[in-house]
């Protein structure tokens, strides 16, 4: 994998194995074809393979399965394949399609369930068979994410309407009732990374510029206060629009794409307070986007040729190994 060029390419590191999907269409194409492998991590070198008539969401392993969102023209759906195989053992529509980037989660097992959200809507679907127990609508919300603790104990949901005014909310991890709350605005969902410690972090871009702050994980209080414009803190961090913060190895990652980002908007750091751990150095830090972070490995995709990229992997640094 790490020798050819790529369209969009996309990682995801689960406790299954670690997964590249890429778009293997033409650009311009109408409908988006996708291929979805299982690599050897150190390697590169593909293990399983399975094209898909799709473009490929996110990518969840969970009960002994691989769960994918596949969103197409006419719908989105849900996958379930063997994570070994990558044969599909399942499939189920959920409703019209939107559009999802692939830094948003839109699955995440709380309470019990795998929970999706899906634009308007939460649902709640029993594991390992995947039956609906439960569906909750978020009024006027036109994209949503969400994120658990590594325990499934906490759900946290961000929800906005089609003019970016939205919240992000902690919900009941098993009837998904909402028990906080927090008013943000931007141009989309808030993306949501936790619960972890005392903390959740989010991501958020506003149009001409973005953040990621702290929100206390029981309130959803934003940590000091809310974001400044013009200052950054451990626990405010402006920049572009693609400024995202991340959780892997028991560690908050903060990274972005852009020229006048450098090495302080890539870094690893301290979950619960946001303190710069090391700087994530890639070699062309303006170009290269990081896309998952593995227990010893950063994958980031460096520009190819056209429109494509190359995956490419780097060591992670000795202060942001897993604790």
């Amino acid at each position: 994998m790490f020798g050819h060029p790529l369209l969009s390419p996309q990682v995801a590191v689960t406790p299954s194995g670690v997964y590249v999907a890429w778009q293997v269409s033409p650009p311009d194409s109408a409908a988006v074809h996708s291929e979805l492998t299982r690599i050897d991590a150190a390697t590169g070198r593909i293990q399983a393979r399975r094209r898909l008539g799709t473009a490929i969401g996110q990518v969840l392993a969970a009960a002994g399965s691989l769960w994918v969102t596949a969103p197409s023209i006419a719908s989105r759906t849900l996958l379930r394949l063997n994570p070994d195989s990558l044969k599909v053992t399942g499939r189920w529509r959920l409703g019209a399609a939107r559009f999802q980037a692939w830094g948003y989660q839109v699955l995440a097992v709380a309470g019990g369930g795998l929970w999706v959200a899906d634009g308007n809507r939460l649902l709640r679907l029993s594991l390992p068979g995947a039956r609906v127990t439960g569906s909750i609508i978020l009024p006027r919300a036109a994209s949503s994410d969400l994120s658990a603790n590594t325990a499934g104990t906490a759900l946290v949901v961000g929800e906005a309407d089609g003019g970016g005014r939205g919240a992000v909310q902690r919900r009941d991890p098993a009837t998904g009732a909402i028990l906080a709350s927090h008013l943000v605005l931007g141009v989309s969902a808030p993306v949501v990374a936790g619960p972890i410690d005392s903390a959740v972090w989010v991501s958020e871009a506003t149009g001409m510029m973005g953040y990621v702050q702290r929100l206390d994980a029981a309130t959803l209080a934003a940590h000091k206060g809310t974001c400044a414009e013009g200052r950054n803190t451990n626990t405010c961090m402006e920049g572009s629009n693609d400024i995202t913060a991340r959780l892997a190895n028991g560690l908050l990652w903060v990274t972005q794409v852009e020229v006048a980002g450098g090495k302080i908007r890539n870094y690893c750091a301290e979950p619960s307070d946001g303190h710069a751990l090391a700087p994530i150095r890639l070699p062309q830090p303006a170009l290269d986007e990081i896309l998952a972070i593995a227990p010893h490995r950063i994958f980031y995709a460096a520009p190819g040729p056209t429109a494509s990229q190359y995956l490419r992997q780097e060591a992670i640094p000795a202060a942001c190994r897993a604790r």
